[in-house]
């Protein structure tokens, strides 16, 4: 993690004056964690979940918060994803090959059916930094600073009754945000920023 929260302060506090340090961090840190979530810019390879047998449960371990997965991949073979419902009960102790898979509470994967050999996973995770974090990576300051900064500095000048408080100032932010939103979004058509980190192995 390259850029901490303090690299941005003095882009933000012109805009809000007598607003507290910790403030501007705490809501930079709420709208980089908005901004990846609405846009799925943020794409990695979470590498080699080493599969035990008779174990159907895995941890997806990210530095970062796993805001949705996009592929699970058993050897070469990409598994489907579903739900648990949709699994007749029957089946559902059924043992062989991952064939499926479905997301648990955010923070692991179930896999279905129950292998019977150690094997590996590969997962394609969108990531969201944490609302405890401290800071962003290179890329992230360097492409959507701006952003970033209007985001949160709308945030914090619409909240009622500050010494920092303006409602113009708030709308024409906002705007910017929105507007960067959308420009990541057509980015990403065109050609999604892919991470290639190997993490190690739940």
């Amino acid at each position: 993690m390259a850029k901490t929260w303090d690299s941005f302060i003095p882009l933000m506090a012109p805009h809000l004056p007598g607003c507290p340090i910790p403030s501007m961090k705490a809501y930079l840190a709420s709208t980089t964690a908005d901004f990846f979530a609405r846009t799925y810019l943020w794409r990695d390879v979470i590498d080699a979940i080493y599969v035990a047998p008779n174990q159907i449960e895995y941890d997806l371990d990210s530095e970062a918060l796993v805001e949705d997965v996009l592929s699970v991949w058993y050897e070469t073979r990409e598994l489907e994803r579903t739900q648990i419902q949709y699994i007749p009960s029957e089946q559902r102790d059924k043992t062989g090959d991952p064939e499926r898979y479905w997301v648990q509470a955010d923070r692991s994967i179930r896999i279905h059916p129950t292998p019977t050999q150690r094997t590996k996973l590969s997962v394609i995770a969108v990531l969201k930094p944490s609302r405890d974090g401290t800071g962003v990576e290179d890329w992230i300051y360097e492409t959507w600073l701006d952003v970033l900064v209007s985001g949160a500095v709308a945030q914090l000048a619409d909240l009622p009754d500050k010494e920092w408080s303006d409602s113009n100032v708030a709308r024409s932010h906002k705007e910017i945000y929105e507007r960067g939103i959308t420009r990541a979004r057509i980015r990403d058509n065109r050609g999604v920023r892919l991470t290639m980190t190997m993490r190690p192995a739940a």
